[in-house]
């Protein structure tokens, strides 16, 4: 645990809570720019697709 894994944490509890709003979450980070918020949207959408395939697959089993 370290405080960069707690912060991008909050981040992606934030993005998850707000639908995807960049703006709020950039509010609440205080990253200058948006498409640092964006980096973490994108890692988030690229887990939940992951938890959803293995959903699939192991329903399959």
């Amino acid at each position: 645990m370290s405080p960069h894994r707690v912060r991008h944490s909050s981040i992606t509890t934030a993005l998850d809570h707000s639908n995807g709003n960049y703006r709020k979450v950039q509010n609440l980070s205080r990253h200058a720019s948006i498409d640092t918020i964006q980096k973490y949207d994108d890692n988030r959408k690229r887990q939940q697709q992951q938890r959803e395939i293995s959903d699939v697959l192991a329903d399959l089993v």
